[in-house]
Parts: C-alpha cells; structure tokens; sequence
C-alpha cells in the first residue's frame, strides 16, 4: 500500500476516534477503509499469529484507559516479535470503573489464539488493528484439531476506496486457516517485492 493509502487509512481511524470525543456525540459504529488481507498485510507494521497470555487495562502515557496483552507469537508475517511480547490497544475498563469503549475496536481475551495485524506505535504507545475489526481473527480448532480463522462481527462501518461509499459491515466469516495463511504469506511476499508498502 502507497503512503497516500497508509495515510488515508490512518485518516479515517483518526476520524473516527476523534468524533468518539465529542461530548454530544454519541457513537454507535467505528468507521474504517474496507480491507482485504492483501490491504490488511500493506497497513500493517506488525502481522503476527499467537495465544494472548493474559490482559490488564492501565493509563497510557495520556491519562487514558488501554488494554495491555501480552502475547506469545507463535509466527511473525511482518515484524520481528520474540517472546511474550506486550501490545497496548487503546480502551478497556480500568479496575475502579472508569473506562474507554471504542466501537469497531475488537477485544482480546486471554487463551486465545489470534492473528492480528497492528498499526505502528502512536506517540501514547499504543497500535490499533489495522482497520479495526478487520485486522483480528481468531484460530479456533476443531475435535479433530483443524484450524479455521473466525472473524467476529463488530459495531463497524466500512468506507470502499473505489466506489466512495460507506457501508454497515458484517464482519463475521470463517476462512481456511491453511488457505489464509497461505494468502497472508503471498500478500507479504508482495509487499517484499515493492508492490505494498
């Protein structure tokens, strides 16, 4: 993805978060930039798979609530994680009932496994998945032990580039694991080649 397309993206994350702060506002459905894997893999500046260890919610560096997850990365796509690694995702209920919900954010929840695509580091600390909702799935298995990804339905409207509409999304969708990760690899290999970001 172009920086023009990153910027746009971002744009409208910001947007959205910002109306969020407006007093009279009151929110009902995050807005983001319709993404594909391939658009999802170009946005982000961490694509990982892993099992989330545990969660806290705490003050970011500006005073406000953020989910705290630490996640054991079982494989990278972009980025170089190691180990428990901590992500900071903005809102979450702090333990004396104050809090922040942002519509269209998705939830972590420790012992699940996730592949996640996350934005860069804000100057709070934080990384929002890339598009919201779109940029979180969840790996689950069946008796046998088969993987599907399963994105969850969220609060969400999507802007599409092409046709400058705006549309309520159903998110919810269960893919073939193999054939998505599959996918996922080929975006990155895209990406590495110059076709991305």
């Amino acid at each position: 993805m172009h920086r023009s397309l990153r910027f746009t993206a971002a744009f409208a994350a910001i947007c959205a978060l910002a109306w969020l702060a407006a007093p009279a506002f009151q929110a009902r459905a995050g807005t983001a930039i319709r993404l594909d894997l391939q658009g999802l893999v170009d946005a982000a500046d961490i694509g990982l798979e892993a099992r989330v260890l545990a969660t806290r919610v705490e003050l970011d560096r500006r005073g406000r609530p953020c989910t705290v997850a630490t996640l054991a990365v079982t494989r990278d796509f972009i980025g170089a994680t190691r180990g428990p690694f901590d992500v900071r995702l903005p809102g979450g209920v702090l333990p004396d009932g104050r809090g922040l919900v942002l519509p269209g954010l998705p939830s972590v929840t420790p012992g699940e496994e996730i592949v996640l695509f996350l934005s860069e580091e804000s100057s709070a600390g934080l990384r929002v998945p890339v598009g919201l909702a779109q940029g979180k799935f969840r790996i689950v298995r069946d008796a046998a032990g088969a993987r599907t990804l399963v994105r969850d339905s969220a609060d969400l409207e999507l802007f599409d580039l092409a046709s400058q509409q705006r549309s309520h999304a159903n998110l919810a969708a269960v893919f073939d694991y193999a054939a998505a990760v599959a996918e996922i690899e080929a975006a990155v290999s895209h990406r590495r080649a110059g076709g991305g970001k």
